[in-house]
């Protein structure tokens, strides 16, 4: 059965970013550090639009982390604090352009692109993901993945951590300009109608 990843999320500026680093490599577990490229897909429509779909449940990504592929679909309403199902499907990395070929058949050509550095760790029970994104800024995402009847049990969990180290969960608004803000960067959307992925590869090609 697919767990239910309870996430809040929030900014970070970059002092509280390395106040933060420092803090947990002290005080939490060092998990790992992980750099990832996305195609995000967006799935509404047959023409490209790149405005957030705030009603569409399925966020569809295709990533490559640390030289690992995988395909995966988080289903649920999504915010600053939410609690999805995620579903995860390992693929080779060397059929990633075969995936982006098999999705387009699908009839997703469109999404936007993430690049990141990521540093995880363990604090209180909580997993802590600190994110850059190069040329742009910073936020985190405290998540627990649990079973559907502990998702309430999960939220006060999180809550408590974070008033704890002083981080602000975005409300709805803030969340949605959060992704707006990465989705509005030149360069930073994708519509496979036009360019190939080859031509987009090229340009993250550190992280294959």
């Amino acid at each position: 059965m697919a767990k239910i990843e309870v996430e809040h999320r929030g900014l970070l500026s970059e002092n509280k970013f390395k106040e933060l680093s420092k803090f947990l490599d002290k005080n939490g577990k060092f998990i790992e550090e992980k750099d990832r490229f996305s195609l995000i897909y967006f799935s509404h429509g047959k023409e490209a639009d790149f405005k957030l779909q705030k009603d569409n449940p399925i966020d569809l990504r295709l990533r490559i982390t640390n030289k690992k592929s995988e395909l995966v679909l988080k289903h649920g309403t999504w915010s600053g604090k939410d609690a999805r199902k995620e579903f995860f499907f390992p693929i080779d990395s060397k059929k990633f352009e075969d995936m982006t070929e098999l999705l387009q058949v699908l009839g997703l050509f469109y999404g936007g692109l993430q690049a990141t550095k990521t540093m995880v760790y363990l604090y209180k029970g909580v997993e802590l993901a600190l994110v850059k994104v190069p040329a742009w800024g910073y936020y985190f995402e405290a998540e627990i993945n649990v079973n559907p009847n502990l998702v309430d049990k999960a939220n006060k969990k999180i809550d408590s951590v974070c008033r704890e180290l002083g981080l602000e969960v975005l409300d709805d608004k803030g969340f949605y300009n959060l992704c707006e803000g990465l989705n509005s960067r030149p360069g930073f959307t994708f519509d496979l109608k036009k360019e190939k992925f080859s031509d987009i590869k090229k340009r993250f090609a550190t992280y294959f």
